[in-house]
């Protein structure tokens, strides 16, 4: 069991966070949430043994135990698939979870040395899933994982027998991996039980208990503070007034909760437009895009999903002319604004503040570029402050500010909830849901993907046919699976991407039965024997099923 008693962090005069207490079970998986700032992160750091404290205790969190993707590692190998044998795990186990995590064959051989700053996160998640430790602590282990990969963690995390402990903003991910919430607001912490849908009814319930609390209290104070000061200079009822003053002064006043209102984003009524809204017709880039076509039309809600590097950002850039097509035809329809909210923020000019962005860029005064920061949760001191000094989070901030100030009918949306924390992405959403224009957007957020959008489509590099997925929500329409070349469909009674699942899950299982049988083969204990002999029959039992199925 984990515990922490009254721990208490502050950085010179400011206070992180203040008498955090709570207990996890061991096999528990839970997750941490709050307000980018709340000291989420600083919790992991202290929990793991990097970070000191200034009070309190923390018992059952042993180094040896505890297994934590690193943020700056140290690789010693010359190639991927060598580090990560390094740490003396199995390689059919090191396969299993670097291809889960989209990692190719091919990558396998490359330095580690040589992955971008997303590829190396990965990595690290990869090394901390590996140990299989009894306590794994991880920081947005989503992060830089596309829709895929997050589904194999996903499924890691709810098969593995450790404990768990992420920080992390994924709503999809606490509502389906966590058992306990813990939430870090105005420097303490709340544990809750259940996954994210109760634990925001339950924060909900508590927060009107403690508004209407503090309400009553609030009267109550005031009343008796009333008596007092119109009493106490009368002689008759000068001991009473003493009497409810003594009262006051005894009184042990509730703190003032948080505010229960979410940001609100509004953007606003969307402009009339033609019905056809955009016309993509066999788009060619590169090795990148080829013979791409898609119509969106007014009032959809389009997604666009795939893995990392098949071209999605890239398409919405050839879209608003940033990047300049091989060939082929795009089309905006009639009286069509479009507004683009970039994943890197290229919209922004970082040298200057979020004022003067908004300042030069809509001819506002200061007092409406204040206001209209102020309703995206960006506080006066960081508005003054240059953008290249703000935090990711922040940056999208100002960069929904000046996509609101456009009047677009038309948004083309890259990873909008990037770095964003809870709220903002329940902001985020909310405006998404009530936004009467067109959308189309780049995003790994599933959560968001579900609440919002009316059609998303697979995006994909490989040469495959059009043909219908499953949708990662049952209560959304199926999406399209769309590639650059298209060949004749497969006869087969199950769509391209069932059969691709298949066909993964036939590869797999063929590589537990040889883990299986090198197992057997190199075992002397009899007992142990018997247990790798049961699991090789039932093992292969599952490969039957599976070719039968593909047969079928």
């Amino acid at each position: 069991m984990i515990q922490l008693e009254n721990v208490t962090k502050s950085f010179g005069e400011r206070t992180i966070f203040s008498d955090v207490s709570f207990k996890i079970q061991d096999g528990e998986k839970v997750g941490i949430v709050g307000k980018n700032g709340a000291g989420k992160s600083t919790l992991l750091k202290i929990m793991i043994g990097v970070e000191e404290f200034d009070a309190g205790k923390i018992f059952g969190l042993r180094k040896e135990d505890i297994g934590y993707a690193e943020q700056m590692p140290n690789f010693t190998q010359k190639t991927l698939l060598e580090e990560m044998l390094s740490d003396g795990v199995e390689e059919f186990q090191v396969r299993k979870i670097l291809y889960g995590l989209g990692f190719t064959e091919s990558e396998l051989a490359k330095n580690p040395k040589n992955f971008s700053g997303g590829e190396t996160g990965k990595i690290t998640l990869a090394r901390a899933l590996l140990n299989e430790p009894r306590i794994l602590i991880l920081d947005e282990p989503t992060n830089h994982l596309d829709i895929y990969a997050i589904d194999f963690l996903e499924d890691f995390i709810k098969n593995y027998r450790g404990t768990v402990i992420a920080v992390t903003h994924d709503r999809h991910f606490l509502q389906n991996c966590v058992n306990k919430i813990l939430d870090m607001e105005a420097g303490k912490a709340t544990m809750y039980p259940g996954n994210y849908e109760k634990y925001f009814q339950l924060k909900t319930e508590r927060r009107e208990y403690e508004w209407k609390a503090y309400e009553k209290q609030q009267e109550e104070i005031a009343k008796l503070e009333d008596f007092v000061r119109r009493n106490k200079v009368r002689a008759s009822t000068a001991k009473r007034a003493r009497s409810r003053q003594t009262m006051l002064d005894r009184m042990e006043r509730l703190e003032k909760p948080p505010s229960n209102e979410f940001v609100k984003v509004n953007l606003g009524d969307a402009a009339e437009s033609a019905n056809k809204i955009l016309i993509l017709d066999k788009i060619n880039f590169k090795n990148i895009i080829k013979d791409f076509s898609l119509e969106i039309v007014k009032g959809e809600k389009v997604g666009l999903i795939g893995k990392n590097g098949v071209g999605k950002s890239t398409l919405l850039k050839l879209i608003v002319d940033e990047l300049k097509k091989d060939s082929g035809e795009i089309k905006i329809g009639s009286r069509v604004k479009v507004g683009y909210l970039s994943q890197g923020h290229e919209e922004l000019n970082v040298n200057a503040t979020p004022l003067e962005e908004l300042i030069n860029e809509f001819g506002l005064t200061i007092e409406r570029a204040r206001a209209e920061l102020a309703r995206l949760d960006l506080p006066a001191q960081i508005v003054e402050k240059p953008i290249a000094e703000l935090s990711g989070g922040e940056k999208t901030r100002v960069a929904l500010a000046k996509l609101i100030l456009t009047g677009a009918n038309f948004l083309l949306l890259d990873e909008p909830t990037n770095h964003l924390d809870l709220p903002a992405r329940e902001a985020i959403e909310s405006a998404l849901k009530s936004f009467d224009g067109t959308i189309l957007i780049v995003t790994h957020d599933r959560y968001l993907l579900e609440s919002v959008t009316t059609r998303v489509i697979e995006f994909e590099k490989r040469e495959v046919a059009i043909s219908e997925q499953e949708k990662i929500s049952k209560s959304k329409p199926k999406a399209e699976k769309i590639s650059s070349t298209a060949k004749p469909k497969l006869e087969s009674k199950l769509n391209e991407v069932q059969l691709e699942k298949l066909e993964a899950k036939i590869k797999m299982t063929e590589m537990e039965l040889k883990m299986l049988e090198h197992e057997i083969n190199s075992e002397v204990n009899p007992a142990k024997l018997a247990e790798l002999a049961a699991e090789h029959e039932i093992k292969l039992k599952e490969l039957d099923d599976l070719y039968q199925t593909l047969l079928d």
